[in-house]
């Protein structure tokens, strides 16, 4: 049974919601900098979907008036889908949207499910940290040497996976904010998605 982001971090009493000072929570101004990249990485995210639903659209009417496509929608799509992945990660975690085993968490004493929750956001930090680091290198060099995709429409080849590195940029400062929630202030992870187990 999920439990809400509010519920006391042993599945007791629910803990009190965060301090709201002006109908904001009292998290200072980098919470809200880090509050308002994830959201507007999310609305990006929901723009990158509309845009593959269109694509594949006009895709599918070129194909039924011409008989041929693009030649190119394997590629954008993947391009979009990575985008939308990594745009959509940090609003997702903040809407408790992440699979998590709540079966276990619910179970947990409240110090060992915070322990649990600063390990799960080390790794996440660890792994994401590390693909940013080869994904933001790789964009380096391809900006720096002027490659282009080897493909019909030539991109340069720093264009394609921009999108998905600017959401693992804030994937990881959304990690970092929630780190600083569990750690200093005591804050549970959320667990309010339906896909909860």
């Amino acid at each position: 049974m999920a439990r809400s982001a509010h519920s006391g971090p042993s599945g007791g009493a629910p803990a009190p919601p965060p301090e709201r000072v002006g109908g904001r929570t009292r998290e200072g101004w980098p919470g809200r900098v880090v509050a308002a990249l994830s959201r507007a990485a999310g609305a990006l995210a929901s723009l990158v979907l509309v845009l593959l639903a269109a694509y594949i659209l006009l895709e599918i009417g070129l194909r039924a008036v011409r008989g041929t496509g693009t030649n190119v929608l394997v590629e954008f799509i993947g391009y979009g889908l990575a985008a939308l992945t990594f745009l959509g990660a940090s609003a997702t975690m903040r809407d408790g949207g992440m699979v998590r085993v709540a079966i276990v968490l619910e179970r947990l004493p409240a110090g060992a499910r915070r322990l649990l929750d600063v390990l799960c956001i080390l790794c996440g930090l660890l792994s994401v940290g590390l693909l940013a680091w080869f994904v933001g290198a790789d964009l380096l060099r391809s900006f720096d040497r002027g490659y282009e995709t080897d493909s019909i429409v030539a991109l340069p080849q720093w264009v394609p996976p921009l999108p998905m590195f600017v959401g693992m940029i804030v994937f990881l400062l959304d990690m970092l904010a929630q780190l600083v929630g569990v750690v200093a202030r005591g804050h549970a992870l959320p667990t309010d998605s339906p896909d909860v187990i």
